[in-house]
């Protein structure tokens, strides 16, 4: 903060000067010059005597108020650029600093970058906010202390009253303000909640579709919306009783004042003793006072989020910086007995290596078991663990490819390039060699293609050659890749090793991590870690195959083999004649299902949301409450003027604060109440509804709707319509309303007037026309901008190793810098589009104040001064509220847009067939209607039950009770479309499942294998044939039955932030403790949760605290373990583990499901193995089905093919794998059926059998279990 005020409190200060400025012209106009032409007037009509005696000088005083007035506005437009330009260079600032700390931070924590995320999005605009309202904190009590005075000089003692209401009033401001923010933070969590819960559920739709917990996490947001709710309706009470305490001040006042006044003081020559020129000019002091005092809690909440914001940020840019990397020095790696720790934390874990060393052109392999420490030696070689012990140098140009791969959304093409200079020859060596040509011809854009928010439109595969051609491409002296082959499949993983691994990195001074031991032979030396430890460096040998022996596990030799993406066959383009017709159809299902509004149709659907009843009482209130106000400043000129002749002080006081005290102040509580009422109330019925569409939206809008998109409506929007725009709506009623009757009382005083209050009104919406298309535009266009920048500064921290590591710190800085420019020239655009806008309409205010004091010079002999007074108390308040309601008019309809998108998802987002009907993509049905809307309709009831829903669905029979029973599974000519215009996913599939059975489903990728999951599920229609549960037809069920009837255990396993008990049995209906904890010990989670707290243990399902993989996957094990049905899918269950846990979770899966039909979809072939069918898959159709021994019989059969891809040595694996099952299961059969031995120990037997055959003629025989097999498929060729 100091350096801020050290910086730009020089300029702040300069702005603060015209803010001055402005306060005293403002003064110098509803004091002086009105005051003055009221005395020139009545010194004219002969009641007074002044200095101003005659009509010229009043001509004089009318052009001097004029330029007054157009002074006024233009010192408050040279404030706001003034604090427009400090804001904006602030921001730049501090936003380049925040990029580049976090680009040079030594260590990231992922609350810590999600904080620095928080500081672009949110907490450097607060400081701009509170630069741009900084002054108006002090400017509303200086005013007020003037206005005070000028009091005083009016009505000398009898302005005490006033004086002690605006020392109430001016310190009210203060306190409101301070509630209103002390409210907003006490509702953070809250709203922080409700945005939690929805930013966790959306990414994991599919799975809480799969479970059918929908209605559990519709509660779980309305819990946390009723919370905030709360805490929203407290701030509009207090907001509306601000406004009008703000607002009441000018009657109640000028009735504490005048009424004293006018009763102990006796006018000499009879008759009332208050003259207009003092009673008007009161008034207009006090007209004018309420637009500061209306600003004053907003600037002092912006001002204090702004200190606090610029708190956190200081403590932030503290945090140390990262050491920097050698690149000057001789290129290598050198370690000798050193040790080194991690430097976040108080990990025991130590990292041993007592010799290391890679020297340019040499091949080094890193091996071991996951966790042994193999990623911690590249970290340590990367300069992010701290050295205690030994001596450790590495130097050189680093090129880096880390385990998880990570790419920016950009085109292919400047992910690989990456800020180097082109070079088109090298480019197209790195596509080659890292086998990226046919996906290049696949993708439609080519190396123009995005490559999605975290790489989601690739594959895991892709994902990982593309970092590994960024790799390629940098042309470091030092490559570290983190297990670079993990996602291949062997035969590119061998063209990978040949032609950029041995090729492009020949000459390099390389280190590979990896678990596929058939490459070892080729490196030049290889390491091998253990718990921390390099237990061996040196070359490879037969001591060095049988120490890995002992540390490499079975399971990983296989995990080696078939833990990759499988091949694609190539493929040809396909030809733009044949797909015109599917594309013109895509285009037109996305125009008519765009997941938007037009600004009316989201006006029109707010309205009737918001209920038109309360918007008449709304509206009736506003008008009644600014007509009370009206006649009550009409009574002061009948007051005045003595109207009727027949003056009663006493009675004129009464019925003065009857109409400003009773009537005005009354009517502005309920309009507030109203208005809020209605407001608020259509954001929370928009929000409710929306949470509720969402959760039962078929899965495939989520195919075709960016989940961002959706987070954005829910968060940003979903915060507008809740606060912003009621206020927005508040204040723009009043401010209209304030004009409108202005314009009527002078109209109806000087009827000249009424001619220029058409033109005035004629101008108002020439200048709307013009302002708000291009404000939207700038609008759209600084949202855009600022979301770029937010968007690179989140996916540059997510790879904030690849960029420290490739040195590219300062790129992403310069990168940074563009997106802020950009950012800025929009946000600089926008305002100064503001300013054009206020300044025209100050000058029109002005020259309306200038028709107002002509016309009353000009026709004073008609006029008088009572109505002239009336006229200039009136149009002083076009000076300040004139630019106020245009803007805020345009603002209203700015932040109606946010409305654009919640509205469409609250009324008009496609639905399950009302959770009983089959489900299309995106709301498409067969005549591609889109959705029914709901506008203005509650939503129906909760079913009490899934029995109670299926008993009210119409032509719908429910299954037997306790469906399913047996779990027969079987499809017959199964058609399935993601999308009407796509080609089907499924093409006539057919397969039977009987009851028990242990179906596995392989095939390449894409060939719809976990497509079968979602035509089960019924997350898409059928196109065409059926799908039948123990001899009941799915089509015929409820959604929440049929899936609630399944069980599953995912391939990517979440777990939800909250207790154990919520994430196990989120409806209760499993009984008490005991069944919970049985489940758990039996997936081996028991331990676990005591640990961390028992059942109601708090969860983080995504935070620094959330559990390991290994752990969700047992938890999703756990779930599936309770529900006690005879169906259990597993969709890839085991793709995301290491091969340990992998083993661990499949064993499992044997033991308590052994009873149950299991339909496993995987890649990893050693997990079908021995299942007891077989599906193949291949472009949506069944290629083969049958057992496994029988398909691996065919020479040229699919199945065959896919285990001999797996490479000699695991192909001879699986193979002996699926004969010893066959053998097993026969003897099974005879033996009725005894439980299957483990799968991890059935993998090593396999391998250990296999070893024996293989091993030299002579040689002893080896006991089963002897560490031996990870020797032989790795040996050295000769």
């Amino acid at each position: 903060m100091k350096v801020l005020i050290k910086t730009y409190g020089a300029e702040l200060f300069k702005a603060g000067i015209y803010k001055l400025l402005w306060s005293v012209f403002l003064l110098l106009g509803a004091y002086f010059f009105t005051r003055s032409i009221l005395l020139c007037i009545r010194t004219l009509e002969g009641k007074d005597q002044s200095p101003f005696d005659t009509e010229w000088k009043g001509w004089a005083l009318t052009a001097c108020f004029f330029v007054n007035a157009w002074l006024l506005g233009l010192m408050m437009q040279r404030m706001s650029y003034g604090c427009l330009g400090v804001g904006i260079r602030a921001r730049a600032a501090l936003t380049t600093a925040v990029a580049r700390k976090c680009y040079g931070m030594a260590h990231l924590t992922k609350d810590t970058a999600a904080e620095a995320v928080s500081f672009v999005a949110n907490d450097i605009n607060k400081i701009f906010q509170g630069m741009q309202e900084i002054h108006f904190l002090w400017g509303a009590p200086i005013e007020a202390v003037a206005i005070m005075v000028l009091l005083a000089s009016l009505v000398g003692k009898y302005c005490l009253p006033g004086v002690g209401i605006l020392c109430l009033v001016v310190p009210a401001q203060y306190y409101f303000g301070y509630r209103i923010i002390k409210n907003k933070v006490a509702n953070f969590p809250n709203t922080n909640a409700r945005y939690s819960i929805i930013q966790e559920l959306l990414p994991a739709m599919k799975l809480v579709k799969y479970y059918g917990w929908e209605r559990f996490f519709e509660g779980e947001i309305s819990d946390a919306r009723s919370r905030e709710m709360r805490l929203l309706i407290r701030n509009a009470i207090i907001k509306t009783i601000n406004v009008t305490m703000v607002f009441g001040v000018p009657p109640v006042v000028t009735f504490a004042v005048l009424v004293p006044y006018e009763l102990t003081n006796e006018n000499p020559s009879g008759g009332v003793f208050i003259t207009p020129q003092t009673a008007f000019t009161m008034l207009s002091l006090f007209n004018v006072l309420r637009f500061p005092l209306m600003l004053l809690p907003k600037a002092l909440r912006c001002v204090s989020e702004a200190i606090q914001a610029s708190e956190t940020i200081e403590t932030f840019l503290a945090e140390p910086a990262a050491p920097k990397h050698d690149t000057e020095g001789a290129p290598g790696v050198s370690f000798s007995k050193a040790t080194f720790k991690h430097v976040l934390g108080d990990s025991p874990f130590r990292l041993n290596v007592p010799e290391f060393s890679v020297r340019p052109g040499e091949l080094v392999a890193v091996v071991g078991r996951v966790g042994a420490g193999k990623s911690s030696l590249l970290q340590a070689i990367m300069g992010n663990m701290s050295l205690e012990s030994g001596s450790a140098h590495a130097a050189g140009r680093m090129a880096y490819v880390p385990q998880t791969a990570w790419c920016q959304n950009l085109a292919l093409r400047d992910n690989i390039i990456f800020g180097e200079e082109v070079d088109e020859a090298l480019y197209d060596d790195v596509i080659d060699a890292c086998a990226l040509g046919l996906d290049l011809q696949i993708l439609p854009q080519g190396d123009q293609t995005k490559a999605g928010l975290r790489g989601i439109n690739l594959s895991g595969g892709q994902r990982q050659r593309l970092n590994l051609a960024r790799c390629a491409y940098f042309g470091g002296d030092l490559v570290l890749l983190d297990n670079a082959l993990s996602a291949v499949d062997h035969h590119t993983a061998q063209h990978i090793f040949d032609r950029c691994i041995k090729g492009l990195f020949r000459n390099k001074a390389t280190v590979l991590i990896t678990h596929q031991v058939e490459f070892l032979p080729r490196c030049d030396k290889v390491a091998i870690m253990d718990e921390g430890n390099c237990v061996y460096f040196g070359p490879w040998n037969e001591g060095a195959q049988k120490l890995l022996s002992r540390y490499l596990p079975a399971s990983h030799l296989l995990a080696a083999a078939g833990n990759a993406e499988q091949p694609r066959d190539e493929k040809k383009k396909p030809a733009k004649a044949a797909t015109t017709t599917n594309q013109d159809k895509a285009k037109k299902a996305a125009a008519a299902h765009s997941p938007s509004l037009t600004l009316g149709a989201a006006i029109w659907e707010y309205a009737w949301e918001a209920r038109w009843t309360i918007f008449v009482l709304s509206l009736f209130f506003f008008l009644s409450a600014q007509t009370s106000r009206q006649i009550a400043d009409y009574f002061i000129r009948w007051w005045t003027n003595d109207f009727y002749k027949k003056y009663n002080p006493a009675c004129e006081g009464r019925l003065y604060g009857v109409l400003a005290l009773g009537g005005f102040l009354t009517l502005m509580l309920f309009r507030g109440t109203f208005l809020y009422t209605w407001a608020i109330g259509a954001a929370n019925r928009l929000q409710v509804k929306s949470v509720h569409r969402i959760l039962y939206a078929p899965l495939g809008f989520f195919l075709t709707t960016p989940v961002g998109d959706l987070l954005v409506s829910f968060t940003k929007d979903q915060d507008i319509l809740d606060e912003a725009l009621p206020d927005a709506l508040y204040y723009s009623g009043i401010y209209a309303l304030i004009l409108c009757a202005t314009t009527i009382t002078v109209s109806i005083v000087i009827p000249a007037f009424g001619a220029l209050a058409g033109g005035l009104f004629l101008v108002s919406g020439l200048m709307l026309s013009l302002y708000l298309p291009a404000a939207t535009h700038l609008k759209k266009l600084r949202m855009g901008t600022a979301g770029d920048l937010v968007t690179l500064i989140a996916e540059s921290l997510d790879g904030l190793t690849v960029i420290q590591a490739y040195n590219k710190q300062q790129y992403f800085t310069h990168v940074t810098e563009q997106r802020v420019d950009d950012a800025h020239r929009a946000l600089f655009g926008s305002e100064c589009l503001n300013l054009w806008l206020a300044f025209f309409c100050d000058f029109y205010g002005a020259c309306m104040v200038l028709a107002v004091a002509s016309f009353g010079i000009g026709q004073w002999r008609v006029l008088g001064s009572s109505n002239v007074g009336l006229a200039f108390s009136q149009s002083i308040q076009m000076l300040v509220f004139y630019t106020g309601s245009i803007r805020l008019v345009a603002e209203c309809i700015g932040l109606f847009g946010s409305g654009e998108n919640l509205a469409w998802i609250a009324n008009h987002t496609p639905q399950e067939g009302g959770r009983l009907a089959c489900p299309a993509l995106a709301g498409d049905d067969d005549e591609g209607k889109p959705a029914k809307s709901t506008v203005g309709k509650a939503l129906p009831p909760p079913a009490e039950s899934i029995e109670v829903e299926i008993a009210r669905s119409k032509g719908k029979h429910g299954p037997p009770m306790g469906w399913p029973r047996t779990g027969d599974v079987k499809f017959d000519g199964v058609v399935m479309k993601y999308a009407p215009h796509l080609p089907p996913a499924l093409r006539g599939v057919s397969f039977t499942i009987r009851s028990g059975e242990k179906v596995g489903v392989v095939g390449r990728t894409g060939s719809g294998k976990s497509t079968l999951l979602l035509a089960l599920y019924r997350m898409f229609r059928l196109e065409a044939g059926s799908i039948k549960v123990d001899g009941i037809d799915i089509s015929g069920l409820s959604l929440q039955q049929l899936r609630r009837g399944l069980s599953i255990i995912p391939q990517e396993p979440v777990v939800f932030s909250g207790s154990v008990r919520s994430n196990l049995d989120p409806f209760d209906e499993y009984g008490g403790d005991a069944e919970l904890w049985s489940a758990l010990r039996d997936c081996g989670l028991d331990s676990t949760v005591k640990m961390a707290g028992g059942l109601d243990a708090r969860l983080d399902g995504t935070g620094g605290n959330a559990w390991s993989l290994g752990q969700q996957q047992l938890m999703c094990l756990a779930r599936a373990h309770l529900k006690k049905v005879p169906v259990l899918c597993c969709d890839e269950a085991t793709a995301a583990l290491d091969p340990a846990t992998e083993a661990n979770v499949l064993e499992i899966i044997e033991r308590i499901f052994a009873d149950r039909t299991i339909l496993t979809i995987a890649h990893r072939l050693d997990s079908v193995i021995r299942s007891d069918q077989v599906i193949v898959m291949d472009a949506g159709q069944v290629s083969e089905i049958g057992v496994p021994t029988a398909l691996l019989s065919k020479p040229g059969g699919a199945f065959s093919a896919l285990v001999d891809r797996t490479g000699p040595a695991g192909a001879a694996a699986l193979r002996m794998m699926a004969a010893e099952f066959a053998t097993e299961r026969a003897a099974a059969m005879q033996m009725a059926m005894r439980p299957r031995p483990s799968l991890d120990a059935a993998r090593r037997v396999s391998l250990e059998r296999l070893s024996l055959d293989r091993a030299p003629h002579g040689a002893a025989p080896r006991a089963p279990g002897a560490p031996t097999a990870s020797v032989t498929l790795g040996a050295p060729r000769h």
